[in-house]
């Protein structure tokens, strides 16, 4: 097909790609969800499992019954997903040429698969009885290779022939791909679950910060009993829950430079400042206490106790206050961050299909 066939390129909700001729945005975006990213969930997932039993030959032949029934049972899923779940996926065709044409190959390498491999896989049970061990032994020998090599190629072409895609089939089929995809996964979960948490706490932190901030600054004195326990117990859980969040986080593979910085300052000030308003609140209650306890006999000595005691509290009061004013804006600004964030490591997820465009230094597009 000549470039005259298509249109100008179109910027997409995740790529910018060339729609052939009469294709719509709509069309190519049904095809996408109901199909294409489907069948490639599908493919990654039939991998996965199967990277886990990819034994020698000589393995397959003398590991442990224990360890060929752990093989089996991946192997058996691994064929009712081809079977149940990716054959009807790749028995609908594409309105790309390119991605059809790897369609079709896909379709018929997985016709020949099914009727030779698959076909005698399925002449075994899930429990495999001992006298029929060693054939099982066999046939995993040859089966599974076949197996992979379909998934292999076929998913490194179909990849190669989307339309968002701008690799060839050799950096699907390479070792860095997975890498990169499981890096961009796993990063992308575990901020996914930050987020969530960020969120819950944020309800939490309007009440028992800034709410206990506005009454200590109005009352200028040291709060009391329930007021003050539901913050502490709201800044111990920062330190106990919030920190290993972040620091689980900071610790991951495919998070940039500055997105460390920024987040390094959080796993470090956050904590520090809720164990600094921790500790001077129960300063500030000993020194109240010690005041009290020190009350003079008489009159002007006891007036000029309760003017000491005023003063006492305002300034510890404000004290107070300030600091929880700052952990408060410290969060209010991580919960703003971390959408914006989750956001970014969603485009360059999305990027892993397409390759090249930051290189080029072109700017990344939304998904």
């Amino acid at each position: 097909m000549s470039d005259q066939d298509f249109k100008t390129p179109i910027l997409l909700a995740d790529n910018q790609i060339k729609l052939p001729s009469g294709l719509t945005i709509t069309d190519w975006t049904i095809e996408k969800v109901r199909w294409q990213n489907p069948r490639i969930r599908t493919f990654l997932g039939c991998i996965r499992l199967l990277g886990g039993v990819l034994e020698s030959n000589y393995a397959i032949l003398h590991c442990s019954p224990e360890r060929l029934h752990e093989i089996w049972r991946k192997v058996r899923q691994v064929g009712q997903l081809i079977q149940d779940e990716m054959a009807p996926l790749l028995d609908t065709q594409s309105a790309f040429p390119e991605l059809e044409q790897a369609r079709q190959r896909a379709e018929l390498s997985l016709r020949i698969l099914s009727a030779s491999v698959l076909t005698d896989l399925e002449k075994f049970s899930a429990e495999v009885p001992s006298g029929e061990l060693m054939q099982l032994r066999k046939l995993l020998c040859v089966s599974i290779g076949q197996i992979h090599s379909f998934l292999q190629d076929a998913f490194g072409e179909i990849m190669a022939r989307d339309p968002r895609s701008f690799h060839d089939a050799d950096y699907f089929l390479s070792k860095r791909f997975p890498q990169d995809l499981e890096e961009a996964e796993w990063l992308h979960a575990t901020v996914s679950r930050l987020k969530d948490y960020l969120e819950q706490r944020d309800t939490v932190r309007a009440r028992r910060l800034v709410k206990l901030a506005a009454d200590i600054s109005q009352a200028q004195t040291l709060p009391v009993g329930s007021s003050w326990n539901e913050a502490a117990n709201f800044l111990h859980e920062l330190i106990e829950g919030l920190t290993p969040k972040l620091k689980e986080v900071l610790a991951l593979r495919g998070i940039r430079f500055y997105e460390m910085e920024i987040l390094d300052r959080y796993a470090s000030e956050l904590p520090t400042q809720c164990r600094v308003l921790i500790e001077l609140y129960a300063t500030s209650r000993r020194t109240i206490e010690t005041m009290k306890r020190g009350v003079g006999d008489s009159l002007l000595e006891r007036e000029q106790s309760v003017r000491d005691l005023e003063t006492c509290h305002a300034e510890l009061s404000t004290r107070l206050v300030s600091l929880m004013r700052e952990i408060d804006t410290m969060l209010k600004d991580l919960v703003a961050f971390v959408p914006i964030w989750l956001e970014g490591i969603t485009n360059r997820r999305a990027l892993l299909l397409k390759g090249g465009l930051e290189k080029n230094g072109e700017e990344p597009l939304a998904t």
